[in-house]
């Protein structure tokens, strides 16, 4: 299941504390995609706030956005709104949503990893290439479990983070705590938002999983997936070191 919790909590003030380089993921996309022919009509599989979404929508693609937090819907929508893009958002479970009619391409950023079970995995798999078209097309990506350790020694990690925007200052402190055999990093910590005259604090409480290439292959193998490539990541990505994720893209 996915952590409900810490994506109600965090929907508000998500896209501030937790920055992604929307603009060089995007491209990244874009040029894996280029070697397939099919339809620009992609759904944001776990789209959160929308950000991703927004962005390819502009670049001409029919955009669907899937989430099932509430509370990141609505930012998704006000945001589409806002940038004057037109932009579908729905709410669904991954595991076991249905589109009214198959797509040509699915795209999961991040959101594999909120699934911790994985037997849940496989159902999302599973699920996934039932609403593909022939042929379509499944790009996602995860966190490299061989970077996680790299990257939080002894499988401990303590971050604080603090970003102005307009009269507020956002405020992220949180500990990451790794468990070696189940590859599920349990991340807790506080949010805080000071304004000129107030003060929120909000309690963070997470979960999430990393894998090896050698599970993802299996995985997919496993859902009858055609594996097309294994990449170290996002090849424009910013801010994100190569090998710290790995995308898989996998055809029906």
């Amino acid at each position: 299941m996915r952590n409900l919790p810490y994506y109600e909590v965090i929907a508000p003030f998500y896209d501030t504390i937790v920055p992604r380089d929307v603009k060089g993921i995007c491209d990244s996309v874009e040029e894996i995609l280029k070697g397939y022919t099919c339809k620009k009509e992609i759904l944001d599989l776990g789209c959160g706030t929308g950000r991703f979404a927004i962005e390819l929508a502009k670049r001409g693609y029919r955009m669907t956005g899937l989430d099932i937090t509430d509370e990141m819907l609505e930012v998704a929508q006000r945001n589409a709104r806002k940038e004057d893009v037109k932009v579908r958002f729905i709410k669904g479970d991954i595991r076991n949503f249905q589109l009214k009619k198959k797509i040509g391409i699915v795209w999961a950023r991040g959101s594999i990893g909120d699934l911790l079970n994985l037997n849940d995995v496989k159902m999302a798999f599973k699920n996934v290439k039932n609403n593909l078209l022939k042929k379509g097309i499944f790009v996602f990506d995860v966190r490299n479990y061989s970077d996680f350790l790299k990257t939080y020694k002894n499988g401990y990690h303590h971050e604080t983070r603090n970003v102005k925007k307009k009269n507020s200052v956002y405020g992220f402190n949180f500990v990451v705590k790794i468990n070696k055999e189940s590859k599920i990093a349990h991340i807790q910590g506080d949010v805080t938002v000071k304004g000129r005259k107030t003060f929120e604090t909000h309690e963070v409480n997470h979960m999430t999983r990393s894998y090896t290439e050698k599970q993802i292959v299996t995985l997919l193998c496993d859902a009858r997936f055609e594996i097309l490539q294994i990449l170290p990541g996002y090849m424009h990505e910013q801010g994100m070191k190569h090998g710290a994720r790995i995308v898989a893209i996998a055809q029906r």
